[in-house]
């Protein structure tokens, strides 16, 4: 096992990034990524592409999810990405999206369980390695793969459906 410098968390060897908090576990490897150059403010704002080709302007844009169950709506900006899950202080899971008070315990929600990526004018859905899944139109999606979404989908984390739709 090898256990997260972050978190403590017990991963399984060969395991490249945390299950709990995501942080690299390969210390010492001496690989380094060189970032490119990014104006967040302007990128949040929409005034400008910051640089990435083909992309003219970036609007600001909402995420709606509707629990399907109550009808409970949850409605949070999507800058570049939105965590989905359960908060839970003792691990430090303190997602963008806490589904606890909707059904997320009883109903199987993992404390990290997905997220929803806005590049540009595209939208995104990742499941994070959830225990129990993550269907995108009844689909199970496949963990750590990026799968497009849209406005009027289904999502399902594990046995929590919600109604996804995206206000400008």
């Amino acid at each position: 096992m090898v256990k997260c410098p972050v978190c403590r968390r017990e991963n399984p060897e060969n395991t490249l990034y945390c299950d709990e908090c995501g942080s690299y576990l390969r210390r010492g490897s001496g690989k380094k990524t060189a970032l490119l150059p990014f104006n967040e403010m302007a990128w949040m704002s929409g005034e400008e592409t910051c640089g990435v080709p083909g992309v003219d302007v970036i609007y600001p844009l909402d995420l709606k999810l509707t629990i399907l169950d109550s009808g409970c709506e949850v409605e949070v900006p999507l800058t570049r990405e939105v965590n989905l899950g359960r908060m839970d202080p003792v691990s430090g899971s303190f997602p963008d999206v806490d589904l606890t008070d909707y059904g997320g315990v009883d109903k199987g929600v993992s404390r990290r369980h997905a997220k929803v990526i806005r590049r540009g004018s595209e939208v995104f859905i990742e499941d994070l390695g959830s225990f129990n899944g993550t269907f995108l139109n009844g689909r199970r999606l496949t963990p750590h793969c990026v799968e497009a979404l849209e406005s009027g989908g289904e999502l399902q984390l594990s046995k929590l459906a919600l109604r996804v739709s995206f206000t400008e």
